[in-house]
C-alpha cells in the first residue's frame, strides 16, 4: 500500500505518538489574533468566560447546520471518525488518505505543535483542494482568511500538497424550494498564502503565552465586541462605568490610538488637544455636559402629521440560513409574530397581536389577521421604522393577492424613532437612541429587565423552542414569554407618545 501523502505525527523509538504538552488549534491562533488577552485567557482562565446567551448558541448552531449542509455537495465524502484526542483523528486521516478517499470531512492533520481541523478536503487533480464553510453571505476579510490561511500553513506544513483554497459561503440569491444553488465558492488561495509570514511571527508569541507568564496587559477597545462580544467581556469591562472613547461615532483607528497614547478611556478623559470632528466633538460635549435638547415646535409639527386611529406596531421575525418557507431566501427577515396597540382620538387604547404557533410559514396566517386587525385609515407608529417597511413590502411581493393592502400599510408608516434622533436628545440616551435606550429616560417606570424575553435575538430562540417543543407546559410558558415582550414593544410606543404629546 503507498504511504499517505503526508507527514505522520513524530514517534518515539518504540513507535508511539509523540504529544506536546499543548496543541495550537485554528480556534486558539484565531483567537490570538482577535486579542492575545483572550487567547491566554482562554488557555489560562477559562472559569472567566461568561456563558453564551441564546442569540450566541443559535448562532453557533445556524454553522453547524450549515456545516451539514454543505457536505450535501460531496455525497460520496468520507467522514474522520471523531476522537476525544484531536491529534488521534491525524493518523485516520493518514489512512483514509492511503485507501484512495477522495472526499474528507473533519480531516485532521498535525505538524510539530500545529493542528487543524479541515471542514472539507477533496482531490483535485494532482493536489487537494481546501474548503471552509462559512454560513455568512459574504467573505470576511478579517476573519475568514486568516481561518483559511492557518489551514493552509498547517496541511503544507505536514507535506500535503494543496493546489486551492476556497471558502464556500451562503448565496443571498438562492431562493426556497430550489437550494441548488445555497452556497458559492470564493478562491482565497493566494491571500492566504500571503499570511504565511504573519502566521510564523505569531507562533512564537502564542507559545510564549502557553508558558502561563503573567497575563499580558491588552487594553479593552472596540475589537472585544468586533463581530461579537467577547466570552470575556465581562471579566475585561468589570470596572468600567460610562462611556468610553469607543463609543464616540466614527472614531479612526489613528484617532483613537491618539487618545489611548494620552491615558484616556472615559469621554472626561479626552484631553483638549486632540482634534475631532465636529460631530464627535459634539457628542463628546453633549454627553460630558448632561445636555438636554427639545425642540417642541419640530416635534409639534412631526405629531400634526398623524391621523387617528395610531396604530402602534412591530414585528418579530426569524432569519434562516436556510431558508424554509416558499420564496423566502438565506436571512429573510420572515415575520412571525405581531403586536399592535391602537389609539384612539378619544384616548381610547385597544390591543392585537398574533403568534404563530405550529410549524410551516407563520406568514399566511400573520397577514389574514395582520389586515383584519389594522384599519384603512390612520397612521401606523413604528420605532425604526423602515424595518417593517421592508417586511411589508416583503409580504406584498409574497402574497400579491394582498399587495394593495399590504403596500397602503407601509406607505403610512411614522417612525418615532426620528424624533428621538432629530428633536429630543438627552445625554441619558447614551451612545444609541435605540428603543432600550430612550425607554428609560422617558418612561422609566417601564422596563424591559423583569421580563425571560427580553429582546429581538432571544425571542427568535423562544420561538423556534415553541416550536419545537412537544411538552404543552412549556410551550404554554414560551407562548406567554413572547406575547409579553412584544406588547411591550408596543406599549412602549404608546407611553413615549403620551410623553411627546405633553411636551
Amino acid at each position: 500500500m503507498d504511504q499517505s501523502p503526508f507527514s505522520m505525527p513524530e514517534r518515539g523509538k518504540g513507535g508511539e505518538v509523540i504529544r506536546f504538552t499543548y496543541m495550537l488549534t485554528k480556534t486558539d491562533y484565531l483567537a490570538f489574533i482577535h486579542c492575545p488577552k483572550r487567547y491566554f485567557l482562554e488557555e489560562h482562565q477559562p472559569e472567566l468566560k461568561s456563558p453564551p446567551d441564546p442569540s450566541t448558541q443559535r448562532r453557533l448552531e445556524i454553522g453547524q447546520q450549515v456545516d451539514r449542509r454543505a457536505r450535501n455537495q460531496y455525497p460520496l465524502g468520507t467522514h474522520i471518525p471523531y476522537r476525544p484526542q484531536p491529534a488521534d483523528m491525524a493518523p485516520l486521516t493518514s489512512q483514509a488518505i492511503t485507501e484512495g478517499a477522495e472526499t474528507l470531512f473533519q480531516a485532521t492533520f498535525t505538524a510539530d505543535d500545529l493542528l487543524v481541523k479541515t471542514d472539507i478536503l477533496a482531490r483535485a487533480g494532482g493536489g487537494w483542494h481546501l474548503v471552509e464553510v462559512k454560513s455568512s453571505t459574504t467573505v470576511k476579510e478579517d476573519e475568514h482568511i486568516p481561518d483559511v490561511a492557518f489551514q493552509l500553513y498547517v496541511l503544507e506544513k505536514a507535506g500535503l500538497e494543496v493546489s486551492r483554497a476556497s471558502i464556500m459561503h451562503i448565496n443571498r440569491q438562492c431562493r426556497y424550494p430550489d437550494l441548488s444553488a445555497l452556497f458559492t465558492l470564493a478562491d482565497v488561495t493566494g491571500q492566504a498564502r500571503e499570511q504565511f509570514p504573519v502566521i510564523e511571527a505569531n507562533l512564537p508569541a502564542m507559545r510564549r503565552l502557553q508558558e502561563q507568564p503573567p497575563e499580558p496587559d491588552i487594553r479593552i477597545g472596540r475589537h472585544c465586541t468586533r463581530s461579537y462580544t467577547c466570552a470575556f467581556y465581562d471579566y475585561c469591562w468589570q470596572d468600567v462605568d460610562g462611556l468610553t472613547i469607543y463609543d464616540i461615532p466614527r472614531l479612526k483607528r489613528d484617532k483613537e490610538e491618539q487618545l489611548e497614547e494620552a491615558d484616556a478611556l472615559y469621554l472626561s478623559d479626552i484631553p483638549a488637544g486632540v482634534i475631532l470632528t465636529d460631530t464627535q466633538q459634539a457628542f463628546v460635549d453633549f454627553i460630558n455636559r448632561e445636555q438636554v435638547t427639545i425642540d417642541k415646535a419640530a416635534i409639534r409639527a412631526e405629531l400634526e402629521r398623524l391621523e387617528y386611529p395610531l396604530y402602534f406596531f412591530d414585528f418579530e421575525t426569524i432569519d434562516y440560513a436556510i431558508p424554509k418557507f416558499e420564496g423566502c431566501r438565506p436571512y429573510d427577515h420572515v415575520p412571525f409574530q405581531y403586536s399592535c396597540h391602537v389609539l384612539h382620538a378619544d384616548g381610547t387604547l385597544e390591543h392585537h397581536e398574533y403568534l404563530h404557533t405550529l410549524p410551516g410559514d407563520p406568514r399566511p396566517g400573520l397577514v389574514e389577521k395582520l389586515l383584519k386587525d389594522i384599519g384603512t385609515t390612520g397612521s401606523l407608529v413604528a420605532y425604526f421604522a423602515q424595518f417593517e417597511r421592508l417586511r411589508l413590502e416583503e409580504l406584498a411581493e409574497a402574497f400579491p393577492e394582498h399587495a394593495g393592502r399590504l403596500l397602503d400599510l407601509a406607505g403610512r408608516l411614522w417612525d418615532q424613532l426620528e424624533i428621538f434622533r432629530r428633536y429630543y436628545r438627552h445625554y441619558g440616551f447614551g451612545k444609541s437612541n435605540g428603543l432600550k435606550s430612550v425607554l428609560p429616560v422617558v418612561v422609566p417606570e417601564l422596563s424591559y429587565t423583569d421580563l425571560v424575553v427580553q429582546d429581538g435575538g432571544q425571542a427568535q430562540v423562544a420561538w423556534e423552542q415553541m416550536i419545537a417543543t412537544e411538552d404543552p407546559e412549556r410551550k404554554k410558558a414560551l407562548y406567554g414569554q413572547l406575547l409579553e415582550y412584544c406588547a411591550l414593544d408596543t406599549l412602549a410606543m404608546v407611553r413615549m407618545q403620551e410623553v411627546l404629546q405633553e411636551i
